[in-house]
């Protein structure tokens, strides 16, 4: 297994590899100011980026430049991303001198502190940048003093989704040093710091099951396949399990098949060393099948096919090997990795040795002997640092510069505490003087307190008596009112009485029927001053049900209605509430008087009665002469401004709506209207439902 492997799992979605990064680096990090940067725009600009570049890889960057352009202002964060997209291409396409132009340009975007204190996960990304570059070119020791400031940056924010990108790193160098035991734990890590991120992204799905694959190559380039295998059919179950969310986008599909082609020719490696054929052959066929029509997955199809040519070559199944050797042969002008043909070479020499072919066998050996000194000639290993050593002693380093600024920090406090102490003296001194100055006003200010205490006392004595009063004139004016229901309901009884008697004059009968509609609105405005105090501590409140009630008071009411050819109807739904029966079905006669009154002759209230959350809806509908602009917001006030005639020259006295108000908020309900002007009214009632 070689290089490739890692890092094509690593980055497993062949063609939203740019676009997904990009958006991975927008979801691991917290949201920061906005107020300069234009995420929406470059999101857009990104996916037609990509989608350009499909095409042609010039016309695709040629347009990003364009879109930064033409944008009247760029943010920060909105220059990070250009440069970061552009680095991570020429990082994938081993253009490391230009990555590193790339990484550079991130790196002076956050050369103020103040930046990097205020963007630290954007600028931890361009060191990491940084790290990457020395650590593809293999200097070690400077790839670790970038990943540490990042990590130093990473531990300012809260977000621990952004940990993955440390310990992936950790990884990455221990798998290039080979050390391959230590870097396995650290991609375990990076798979579980992933969990923390928006896991509902096909870029974070995609970076878990790399980061599985990479956990099980790493531990079977250690010599542990046990291990190996168990990472192998974890990252195969995260893809099966996690994965199928995902299925309903072509590309998605593509990506998800390219990614467990790796690691069925990742396992199969394995299977074959264990000694296991069968499986070994099942699952590299499978991963060839996969990744030999794939535009970007053709290497690593060749390097599975290796595999299977060795495990034919070693049961010598001739046939089968030559046939796969011819496919991979296809194949190599296609991707034109050395690495691969110096196998291919082998692999042929191994065949013509077996198969008794001494002059192909001779030409193979020769080339593969010179790609193999050509290439041990250019992997010039560096001297392998211990990552460990190397971050403490840069964490001693930090340290003994955080205790030097803290040195600093504990003379500049000493240098203000002399100035405060001096200061403190300094303010003593006033205060003292101040005192004896102000001890002349002391009894003045405190003569001052008892005039303002003795003016706050009449105050209270005043209101209080003004709030007896008030209950005086209340309660006079409630027996006036008693006394006066029955004389006046007398001469209404009599007057109706006396219009029944058929013989009476017409002269006569058009003064008792005046006498009749007089005595009528003057039992209506006894009735409304005897509840014009409203309060809870005059009512009894009982369990009623609120349908039952305003069914009364609607049949009460129809013979008033008909007189206008007016209908009521009515619709309830059985509803128990805790009330006053009587204080309510005033409400009620109140709401449904008003409609009668204010309405046209010919038309028809609505009366609805409807349960919902725990409370219950009364509505009263009117197609009447609605409520006018300007008595809106007095409608529910005493005051003779929204006294208004009824459509037949029906009295109004203007205490009806206020009085229902007060029974209302006594009940903890609520009332209201909505109204057009010459198009009608409803009022609402809302109260709690009884439980």
């Amino acid at each position: 297994m070689n290089e490739c492997s890692l890092f094509k799992s690593r980055f497993p979605a062949n063609r939203l590899i740019l676009l997904s990064i990009l958006i991975l680096l927008n979801a691991c990090t917290p949201t920061v100011q906005k107020t300069h940067e234009h995420p929406a725009y470059f999101d857009s600009v990104f996916a037609r980026t990509y989608q350009i570049e499909q095409s042609s890889s010039a016309a695709g960057l040629a347009y990003l430049e364009q879109a930064y352009a033409v944008s009247p202002t760029t943010g920060t964060i909105d220059l990070h991303r250009k440069y970061f997209y552009r680095h991570e291409r020429c990082m994938r396409m081993g253009k490391l001198q230009e990555a590193s132009l790339y990484a550079d340009s991130m790196l002076q975007i956050f050369n103020d502190k103040s930046m990097q204190q205020r963007y630290p996960q954007y600028y931890a990304q361009a060191l990491f940048a940084r790290g990457d570059i020395f650590r593809d070119q293999k200097k070690y020791n400077e790839a670790y003093i970038y990943f540490f400031r990042g990590r130093e940056m990473l531990l300012q924010t809260t977000d621990t989704c952004l940990y993955h990108e440390y310990a992936n790193r950790l990884a990455l160098v221990y798998y290039h040093q080979e050390k391959y035991l230590e870097a396995a734990p650290y991609f375990a890590e990076a798979f579980q710091r992933l969990s923390r991120c928006d896991t509902s992204t096909f870029p974070i799905f995609s970076y878990q099951h790399a980061q599985l694959d990479n956990t099980a190559l790493s531990y079977e380039k250690g010599g542990d396949n046990q291990r190996a295998i168990f990472y192998y059919d974890s990252a195969l179950r995260f893809i099966e399990k996690s994965g199928a969310k995902f299925l309903n986008v072509r590309d998605n599909v593509d990506d998800i098949q390219a990614g467990k082609a790796v690691i069925y020719g990742n396992k199969g490696g394995v299977l074959l060393r264990l000694g296991d054929t069968l499986g070994a052959e099942s699952l590299l066929r499978q991963s060839i099948d996969i990744n030999i029509h794939g535009e970007d997955e053709k290497r690593d199809a060749q390097l599975t096919m290796a595999k299977l040519i060795s495990l034919y070559l070693a049961g010598n199944r001739l046939d089968s090997a030559r046939s796969v050797l011819q496919e991979m042969g296809s194949t190599l002008d296609l991707v034109g990795d050395p690495g691969v043909r110096q196998r291919w070479h082998r692999l042929q020499w191994q065949y013509y040795e077996k198969t008794g072919q001494q002059e192909p066998g001779y030409t193979a050996l020769r080339a593969y002997i010179k790609l193999h000194d050509s290439l041990e000639a250019a992997a010039v290993k560096p001297a392998v640092a211990d990552i460990n050593k190397e971050f403490e002693r840069m964490a001693g380093e930090h340290k003994l510069e955080l205790l030097q600024k803290n040195n600093e920090l504990q003379t500049a406090y000493l240098a203000i505490l002399v100035v405060l102490f001096f200061a403190a003296i300094l303010i003593a001194g006033m205060v003292w003087h101040n005192w004896r100055k102000s001890r002349r006003h002391v009894a003045a200010l405190e003569q001052l307190n008892q005039e303002v205490t003795a003016q706050h006392d009449n105050i209270r004595r005043s209101l209080a008596a003004l709030e007896q009063s008030q209950q005086n004139h209340y309660r006079m004016m409630k027996i006036v009112a008693h006394d006066l229901r029955n004389p006046v309901g007398a001469i209404s009884t009599l007057s109706d009485l006396m219009l029944m008697d058929p013989g009476r004059k017409a002269q006569d009968r058009e003064m008792v029927e005046l006498i009749h509609t007089s005595s009528g609105s003057a039992l209506d405005l006894i009735s409304d001053l005897l509840v014009l105090d409203t309060s809870l501590s005059d009512m009894e409140m009982e369990l009623m049900e609120i349908h039952v009630a305003l069914k009364y008071c609607v049949d009460l009411l129809q013979t008033k209605a008909m007189e206008k050819q007016q209908s009521i109807v009515l619709k309830a739904e059985p509803v128990q509430v805790i009330a006053c029966r009587e204080k309510i079905w005033r409400v009620f006669s109140n709401l449904i008087n008003n409609a009668i009154k204010f309405s046209p002759d010919g038309t028809h209230i609505e009366v609805e009665v409807k349960r919902q959350n725990g409370t219950v809806r009364v509505a009263v509908k009117d197609h009447g002469i609605g409520i006018p602009l300007s008595m809106q917001d007095k409608i529910f006030s005493q005051t003779h401004e929204v006294k208004r005639k009824g459509t037949r020259g029906e009295a109004s006295f203007g205490f009806g709506l206020s009085i229902s108000k007060q029974i209302i908020e006594a009940h903890n309900g609520k009332i209201w209207f909505e109204t057009e002007e010459s198009g009608g009214t409803t009022f609402y009632i809302e109260m709690k439902v009884a439980s």
